[in-house]
């Protein structure tokens, strides 16, 4: 049995073929030029997991004004998947837009590390955040029993994508950091020329703890 390492943070997403509700489609090509963030579920048909693709759903707009697309995956059957986003659908109002993996086999689920230890036909809450070049940026797990936070992946997201075009880092809660707001870090010094510089050019805390502001929020 060939067996697989999980993509880490700064590594290549792994190249694969899936089946979707969508269509067959090869990752990450087909998200060619854009973020993406394929993350799984435990479940069809399964209350944690209904609320969630009901949330990612109403806020799909949001994740595409950054320029970025999702996809969905667990364990379940097309057929599974095609029902159960229909019923959402037709009993909750709202229309899932993107496509969601069917991987009864497992074999999406253990090259990417998403099965549950407890139970080898459930997939964790895993998320997995993917930038243009189809480098993996960001990797979240949650267990069976909570809910993803929405609201946290779309801040992490923009505060990537923050960091990459200004060549800053974000601070713990930003864009409401308690010390600095919504401004930005500067990376540390590396010399004490750049030590004595930063200070004279920024406001901070200590020479290795200066903050800027950002042209836009």
């Amino acid at each position: 049995m060939e067996e697989f390492r999980i993509p880490l943070i700064g590594e290549k997403f792994p190249e694969m073929d899936v089946m979707t509700t969508h269509g067959p489609m090869k990752l990450p090509n087909a998200f060619s030029g854009k973020w993406f963030m394929i993350f799984s579920h435990p479940g069809d048909f399964t209350p944690v997991c209904t609320t969630e693709f009901y949330s990612f759903a109403r806020r799909i707009e949001d994740f595409r004004k950054m320029n970025v697309e999702l996809i969905g995956l667990s364990v379940d059957s097309n057929i599974s998947h095609i029902e159960w986003v229909r019923w959402i659908e037709n009993n909750l109002g709202v229309t899932v837009p993107f496509p969601v993996i069917a991987d009864p086999m497992g074999n999406v689920s253990k090259r990417l590390g998403m099965l549950h230890a407890e139970s080898s036909t459930s997939t964790v809450r895993a998320v997995f955040i993917v930038d243009p070049n189809a480098t993996v940026r960001l990797i979240m797990y949650y267990p069976l029993e909570i809910g993803r936070n929405v609201n946290e992946i779309l801040r992490a997201i923009r505060a990537l994508q923050m960091s990459d075009k200004y060549k800053v880092a974000m601070p713990a809660n930003w864009p409401e950091n308690e010390l600095i707001g919504d401004k930005a870090l500067n990376s540390p010094p590396r010399t004490v020329e750049d030590a004595k510089k930063r200070e004279k050019e920024f406001k901070g805390y200590a020479w290795w703890i200066t903050y800027r502001e950002l042209p836009e929020k």
